[in-house]
């Protein structure tokens, strides 16, 4: 399983993944690439650095990624110190190539328009209001930052020419239709033959193994006999289930908190608006007169939609008729939002409304009417909420008590437990390179091994884990050791008894083998193999290999394979059908070969830079 999510996560095709897709824009920290003060870096790309902060901050997004897509079994790999370096080198190249593509985009000319800069910047939610874009939040948000839009456009104009490379560099890529047909005959071929297995099993009561034997190979392989050291724990648990299941919330209390609460379950209507903009410019008089001309025309009948795109100065919502989406409080400027707030039905206009932008004209184009819930909707949630907030109250409370009690009183668990009614459980034996489920949250297992708990027998600090509280001490503790040869002699013996009887069989496979190709009778019972496919799990796996690496032959063609169990095969191939292709298989075909063909493009370009680059990396 481990190994399946470390292949996951630091494969080639995710790696061109990551470099094909346009990272959603996370505001926080644009303004240091885009040249805020940086006092220290983790590399520098010919002449730009890149900044610890940046680092930092691109590797907890990358454990956040494979943290969701991984769950809990993320834990293992995080408490692997080599892997997580790994990680960390990881994420750092794939910085250091980004900034590599952004110098090639650069140097080869490309960029975007303004029309697709526009349309990045309007689909980011950071501008965004229940999903539409607000041109007052995208002003104030840059504000805030301290940069200015020509900043901020220069950024997404670097990210955004990368990728238009890098789909081009793939884009480019093709597959002739007789490599796509080749692939499909490759995999889709079948094979006959036959197999005989000499199991080694047949040679066990033939195996002796000496005490002498068994002692060379304790003494020559202390390594695989060391045990790491391992604590069995003795700890206290709350559970925040039991606590909330103990709550029980009486209807009068339920009803009561309706009664006093119901704003809380009033919608206060919505309403969403659309505006027309006539900003100052250098001449305040000449921008109210032409907004009293787009009054006019509004009341001459002309479309205010149609109006907002070819007059209002407010460019990205004049492309959506003026749409400003739904209206609150507090999120644009007050005179706007009074002038919204003012309209009664919809398709209503306000009177020309002036901001510190400019003139506007407000027209309410939907209106909501406000509601209340009835109390048998809401029960049930207000009954769960009010039992979750009591539980919450009642679980910190013991938590501090479990904390006080079991600091206060450090060698033992037993006054805690009598105190909050709670019992003294035993852990299974732990280790910190292969934890017990259940046992495995870092946290805990920091907990288990510290010197108070694993040297001074003390109890543990508070490990707080998902909705449980533990406080831990060790039961009995081993420290690292060699384990006796008393301890092992059975499993060597019966390792070296297993080990002679392989030996055995792949010598009377070699003889079998010898006399078969000499042309003589064999003592095997063969296996027919039927139009095997080359995927598939009927046959055991070294002999699958095996059939499809030998040459159909007019001779006798048989040859010896070991399987993984240990035991001995003789394999023969009698025929090879060539694969058909099959059309239903012809596109996914295509694209695996397209995406090898990329992979390979990908870091070919990529070597190829890092090789002309002048790069320095410090330490992580």
């Amino acid at each position: 399983m481990l190994e399946r999510i470390r292949e996951g996560a630091q494969g080639p095709v995710a790696k061109v993944i990551l470099v094909l897709v346009i990272i959603t824009f996370a505001f926080t920290g644009v303004s240091a690439y885009l040249g805020g003060s940086v006092d220290d870096y983790v590399a520098k790309v010919n002449e730009r650095e890149i900044s610890r902060t940046d680092f930092d901050r691109a590797y907890q997004n990358q454990r956040a990624t494979m943290e969701q897509q991984f769950g809990e079994m993320f834990n293992l790999l995080a408490a692997d110190e080599d892997y997580m370096r790994e990680m960390r080198a990881g994420v750092l190249d794939q910085m250091i190539e980004e900034q590599l593509a952004i110098e090639l985009a650069a140097k080869m000319g490309l960029s975007q328009s303004a029309d697709s800069l526009r349309r990045a910047i309007r689909q980011m939610p950071e501008f965004q209001i229940n999903g539409q874009f607000s041109n007052d939040i995208y002003l104030r948000q840059l504000s805030n930052a301290d940069f200015s839009p020509t900043m901020f456009r220069d950024y997404l104009q670097e990210q955004m020419s990368r990728v238009a490379l890098m789909q081009g560099a793939f884009g480019s890529e093709f597959v002739l239709p007789n490599e796509n047909e080749r692939l499909q005959v490759l995999q889709n071929e079948r094979r006959s033959g036959k197999y005989a297995v000499i199991s080694a099993a047949n040679f066990l009561d033939d195996v002796e193994v000496s005490a002498a034997e068994i002692e060379e190979f304790y003494f020559q392989n202390q390594d695989a006999f060391r045990q790491e050291e391992q604590i069995q724990l003795a700890y206290l648990e709350l559970d925040f289930n039991d606590v909330i299941a103990s709550i029980d919330i009486d209807e009068d209390r339920v009803r009561d908190y309706y009664d006093n609460n119901l704003a809380a379950f009033s919608s206060q209507g919505s309403r969403s608006i659309a505006h027309i903009l006539v900003e100052f410019g250098s001449d305040e008089d000449a921008a109210f007169a032409r907004m009293q001309d787009i009054q006019n025309r509004l009341n001459a009948g002309e479309d205010f939609a149609e109006l907002a795109a070819t007059e209002s100065d407010d460019i990205f919502s004049g492309a959506d008729g003026g749409d400003l989406g739904l209206l609150e409080r507090d999120t644009l400027d007050p005179d706007l939002e009074d002038a919204g707030f003012a309209l009664n039905a919809e398709g209503d206009i306000s009177n020309i409304v002036r901001s510190e932008f400019g003139f506007h004209l407000v027209k309410l184009t939907e209106l909501n009417e406000a509601s209340t819930q009835e109390f048998a909707e809401v029960a049930a949630m207000i009954r769960s909420n009010l039992a979750r907030e009591e539980a919450d109250r009642i679980y910190f409370e013991r938590q501090q008590e479990l904390a006080r009690i079991t600091f206060e009183v450090d060698h033992t668990l037993d006054e805690a437990a009598e105190a909050l009614g709670l019992s003294v459980k035993t852990s299974p034996w732990l280790r910190r390179d292969q934890p017990t489920e259940g046992y495995d949250a870092p946290e805990l297992l920091r907990q288990a091994f510290s010197d108070d708990v694993r040297e001074l027998g003390l109890n543990s600090e508070l490990v707080e884990l998902d909705e449980r509280s533990l406080v831990v001490r060790a039961a009995e503790y081993q420290a690292p050791r060699v384990l006796d040869l008393a301890e092992v002699t059975d499993d060597i013996a019966n390792y070296l008894r297993d080990e002679k009887a392989e030996q055995f069989a792949a010598e009377r496979a070699e003889n079998q083998l010898q006399a078969l190709l000499s042309g003589s009778a064999a003592d095997l019972e063969f296996t027919e193999i039927t139009a095997a496919g080359r995927f598939g799990s009927e046959l055991p796996g070294a002999v699958r290999q095996q059939l499809f690496r030998m040459q159909l032959s007019e001779s006798a063609n048989y040859v010896q394979v070991t399987l993984a169990n240990g035991d001995a095969a003789i394999v023969a191939l009698t025929d090879v059908l060539p694969g058909a292709v099959d059309p239903e298989q012809e596109e996914r075909a295509k694209r695996q070969l397209e995406g090898q063909f990329a992979e390979l493009a990908y870091r070919s370009l990529m070597d190829a830079l890092k090789a002309n680059a002048k790069i320095e990396r410090r330490r992580l």
